[in-house]
């Protein structure tokens, strides 16, 4: 039985230091399996959906052995022995802008597991949720208790909820650069604000930094990617809730008086009850940008309030006097990245001398799949909007290259080989098999 000096001094010890499950909440969420787990899911579903060979060949080999590569994270977290991996750098091309590119960091698979735990950890707490995600910020937040919406039709209809409630004028504005500009530092700063488990922090620090694999095409861009204390990776689940945590000042104080400042990540748009008040806002906004280091894009950006009975343009979405529609860029990029797959599937078919020349994703049916699917896709995507004819009007052009493309293709198919036109039709059979004979014993 412990002695009561032993007794006090334990007591005294606890006094000191907090209660433990101030100190290490954090690190004993994201070590036990079962979060693990949770967070392996996310991730799976979100390779699942990537553009990414990469990406979804490692979730594929994570997948044959994922609870014995499970229980490896947790062991190492337990041990506190995890390493993060260098990262993969990719650089998109920004269409229409020569040398400019977005810098997405891909990392490995074990290292977005545990990024995610991350996550998920710090979304677990009630007083950090309430902080990161400010009522009138929607980009990269889940759907709130007690709402239908979530992500752009949540920020469009809180927009519409404040012409309604009296906004006359309305300014757009979009941040420049916004993860480039985001300080790891400043992160950090504000997560230890809600804990003092030191393990937790210093894995919270790796988790959001930077260190790439060597690249010719990546040192070209360099000073793109956020390497440093300046800038966050794009593709690290764990920088849009840093961006809305960094900007949660930010929203609370945009968000003050009779105006209304609904952000979604980097766009902004402000609602003001006349021209001089959103004017003094969008003044303040640049204020508080700039004591973070930030600044609106000038192109980007409203020269002077506009009524909301004018046209303006707001997350994709066109306004105009009571009329909500796609933007005419979207409406455009629909189009033209169907009639991108219909002309890619045809020179697939056309350069292809035999079948193993002919890549099976470029087969009719996968290609018709691919049209139908963006235009259901791109409709969901607006299924708030009340122009419907303008919908229409685009889905009769989608409809005009789908079936356009069949036809081509079928005319193409019909002039080639029998094994060829089979497969550009979409047959896979016995030709498809590798086959791997037992030899005959005698």
């Amino acid at each position: 039985m412990p002695r009561p000096e032993r007794i006090r001094r334990c007591r005294k010890g606890e006094q000191e230091r907090g209660p433990r499950d101030l100190e290490d909440r954090f690190s004993r969420f994201i070590r036990k399996h079962g979060n693990l787990n949770s967070a392996w899911q996310a991730v799976k579903s979100n390779s699942r959906a990537s553009s990414s060979p990469f990406v979804q060949d490692e979730a594929a080999a994570f997948l044959s052995q994922e609870q014995r590569k499970i229980r490896s994270i947790s062991t190492r977290l337990q041990r506190n022995s995890y390493k993060f991996s260098k990262a993969r750098g990719v650089a998109i091309p920004k269409p229409g802008k020569a040398n400019k590119i977005r810098p997405i960091v891909i990392s490995n698979v074990e290292d977005r597991v545990v990024q995610r735990c991350v996550l998920d950890a710090l979304m677990s707490d009630d007083a950090v949720r309430e902080k990161a995600f400010q009522p009138n910020s929607y980009g990269g937040i889940p759907r709130r208790a007690g709402q239908d919406l979530a992500g752009v039709p949540a920020a469009i209809q809180a927009l519409l909820c404040s012409i309604g409630n009296g906004a006359t004028h309305v300014m757009i504005a979009d941040i420049e650069g916004f993860f480039t500009k985001l300080k790891k530092s400043d992160a950090i700063a504000q997560v230890a604000k809600f804990t003092k488990d030191r393990l937790f922090l210093d894995l919270f620090e790796k988790a959001i930094s930077v260190d790439l694999e060597s690249s010719r095409m990546i040192w070209k861009y360099k000073s793109s990617f956020p390497v440093g204390d300046i800038g966050v990776a794009q593709g690290n689940c764990l920088s849009p809730f840093i961006g809305n945590l960094i900007l949660s000042e930010f929203d609370q104080q945009m968000n003050e008086g009779d105006c209304r400042c609904i952000r979604y990540i980097d766009d902004v748009v402000i609602l003001a009850p006349s021209g001089r008040a959103a004017s003094a806002r969008f003044r303040k906004a640049q204020q508080l940008l700039g004591a973070l280091g930030m600044n609106f894009v000038d192109d980007k950006t409203s020269a002077h309030p506009v009524e909301v009975i004018q046209k303006f343009e707001y997350l994709g979405i066109e306004f105009s006097n009571g009329l909500m529609r796609p933007t005419k860029k979207s409406r455009q990029s629909i189009v033209q990245r169907a009639r991108e797959a219909a002309a890619a599937s045809l020179l697939q078919a056309k350069s292809s001398e035999n079948i193993g020349d002919f890549d099976k994703n470029y087969s009719i049916p996968k290609t018709l799949n691919r049209i139908a699917g963006m235009a259901k896709g791109w409709a969901q995507h607006y299924i708030f909007c009340n122009d419907i004819q303008t919908v229409k009007d685009i889905d009769a052009k989608m409809h005009e290259i789908y079936l356009g493309y069949a036809q081509k293709a079928q005319d193409l198919a019909d002039r080639q080989p029998p094994a060829l036109a089979a497969a550009i039709l979409g047959y896979s059979g016995a030709a498809s098999v590798k086959f791997k004979p037992f030899e005959w014993p005698i």
